[in-house]
């Protein structure tokens, strides 16, 4: 049975082809048009296929094929005003069944293309705006699109080819351009475009039992282009979650090989400009976290390990030029990264397991007791160096921070305020600081804290490990050019250097075993050079207040016992115990 209702000066073609012999076609198609200049063409060569066409305004058109079984389609042209509802064109192919095709246009020069070559299929299109162009292609089986055009100039394309997957994209803004292609089964994508517009976003889901969420809001963003995914979903059980505010911000994520895996990038707002973020995974369970706000930041976050966490914050309420990389290879590591003012530079990379790293740099400039000046921090947590913390912070000025983990076990042990390498500097008042940590055994544990206007400090544990380290280095704009040097290459040997004043020097060398030392250093024109070489010794040598004070002691035997204090002008001690070996 077939109705038709045709009114106005349209133009109305209508075929049901009826299949051979005496089978039942029972199509039924709708057609009514109230406007003017209008044309509906409908072919129904299937069986108990539904078809409906509303067309109202001026020279609008519409094409419906149906061959397959109980298909559904609905196209509305009219708006119900009797005006802005010009010249729009839906063009519908439904050749599988039991498909469901809605097209809603209701402002001008719109486009509707739909193709429904499977069955169970469901499409909604709907287009308030002007210029929108919108195609839905459906040859898989149970998926379901949801398409929203209200702003102008914006062009949408969906291709669902695998089973059971779910797309809703909705473009509220103007001169937005996104692509949904869903090929693997199971898949869901959300994608909102709306504040200024001329956004770009590319969602590709071959894998399956995905979630990718994106909403673009401001000006220029992309989550890839035409010719690329910005969201790729390769593998199965993937969360990628993408929001930008702002303008001009470039998000990717790819995520591949392993599976459930949690992806988020966040960037935008508090005067942000042109950010970049971009995060792959190649692993099982891991997690990254991107937040990106003011002024040019660059993240980028590689995971191809197994339950790893990597966190990246960067610019807050007043940023500038930051970059922070972030390479996990290792298993059940955790990686953290907060930066705030001014140029900063982060790289951690963690090839270990179990490994923990963080870096926090220059917080906030714009108050007065934090400082954030140019800043670099490497942080690296080698293959088969397992259980490792590390931390990295600095405040003001120019400084650069590296910390190298080989061995295993470089951490707090139990207390977890306690890092097995820990990094600080600046405070307040610092300038050109610049501190390194390298363990090369395990179970060590290093500690320095930089403050004063040129510092320098190094610590290296190698040999059997099992080392304590600690330097600090203050002054208050009092300390000037200091320098300590530590390395530790037997076992078991402690070490401490306190430093405040003016041009001082410490130099210490432990090569032997569970030896110990001091140096306390206070006034101007210091130097001590401490060398342990045998086991069991111990060395304190405090020079407090005077200048040109100079202390060299060197222990190369056993169980040997040094103490040198000086406290006055122009002084010199040299302590050796036992012949060299």
């Amino acid at each position: 049975m077939k109705k038709l209702l045709l009114a106005g000066a349209s133009s109305l073609a209508i075929f049901a082809l009826a299949p051979a012999m005496a089978q039942t076609v029972n199509n039924n198609s709708t057609v009514t048009q109230t406007g003017t200049n209008g044309g509906a063409t409908v072919g129904q060569s299937g069986t108990n296929g539904i078809s409906v066409v509303t067309q109202g305004g001026n020279r609008n058109n519409a094409t419906l094929t149906q061959a397959g079984n109980k298909n559904d389609s609905s196209i509305v042209q009219d708006n119900g005003t009797g005006s802005s509802d010009d010249s729009n064109t839906a063009i519908v192919v439904q050749s599988g069944s039991e498909n469901i095709s809605k097209v809603s246009q209701t402002n001008d020069f719109s486009t509707a293309r739909v193709t429904q070559s499977n069955f169970s299929n469901d499409s909604d299109v709907s287009q308030s705006g002007d210029l929108d162009v919108a195609e839905v292609r459906q040859s898989g089986q149970d998926n379901d699109s949801d398409l929203e055009q209200s702003g102008n100039l914006n062009t949408a394309n969906v291709v669902q080819s695998g089973n059971d997957n779910k797309s809703t994209l909705t473009q509220s803004s103007g001169l937005n351009e996104a692509i949904v292609t869903q090929s693997g089964n199971d898949n869901e994508s959300k994608l909102t475009q709306t504040g200024v517009g001329a956004n770009d976003a590319n969602i590709l889901q071959s894998g399956n039992n995905n979630l990718s969420d994106v909403v673009q809001g401001g000006a220029g963003n992309g989550v890839g282009n035409s010719a690329a995914a910005g969201v790729q979903q390769l593998s199965d059980f993937n969360t990628a979650t993408v929001r930008q505010a702002g303008g001009l911000h470039e998000a990717f994520i790819q995520q591949k090989g392993g599976e459930r895996n949690l992806a988020t990038i966040d960037q935008g707002a508090n005067l942000s400009t042109d950010h970049t973020a971009a995060v792959r995974q190649d692993g099982i369970r891991n997690t990254a976290n991107v937040t990106q706000r003011g002024f040019n930041e660059n993240a980028d976050i590689r995971q191809t390990g197994e339950t790893n966490i990597a966190e990246v914050d960067q610019g807050g309420a007043i940023g500038r030029d930051h970059d922070a990389f972030v390479t996990q290879g290792g298993n059940n590591n955790r990686a953290n990264v907060l930066q705030r003012g001014n140029n900063q530079t982060a790289n951690v990379t963690q090839n270990g397991d179990g490994g923990l790293a963080l870096v926090d740099q220059g917080e906030d400039s714009a108050l007065g007791f934090l400082r954030g000046d140019n800043q670099a921090a490497t942080i690296e947590q080698r293959t088969g160096g397992d259980n490792n913390t590390a931390r990295v912070e600095q405040r003001g000025d120019n400084q650069t921070a590296f910390i190298l983990q080989v061995g295993s076990d470089n951490n707090g042990g139990n207390t977890r305020s306690v890092y097995g390498a820990e990094i600080r500097q600046g405070g307040i008042t610092g300038r050109d600081n610049d501190a390194r940590i390298e363990q090369l055994s395990g179970l060590n544990r290093a500690y320095i804290e930089q403050q004063g206007v040129s510092l320098a400090a190094k610590v290296v544990q190698g040999g059997d490990g099992n080392h304590r380290s600690r330097i600090e280095q203050t002054g208050n704009g009092g300390s000037r050019n200091l320098n300590a040097d530590v390395n530790q290459t037997g076992s078991s040997n402690e070490s401490t250097i306190t430093q405040s004043g003016t041009s001082q020097f410490a130099l210490l060398t432990q090569s032997g075993e569970e030896n110990t030392s001091s140096v306390t250093q206070g006034g101007s024109g210091h130097s001590a050079t401490v060398t342990q070489a045998g086991d069991f010794n111990e060395s304190v040598v405090t020079q407090l207040t005077g200048s040109g004070n100079s202390a060299t002691v060197t222990q190369n035997s056993d169980f040997n016992e040094s103490f040198v204090t000086q406290s006055g002008t122009g002084m010199i001690a040299t302590v050796t115990q036992g012949a060299p070996n």
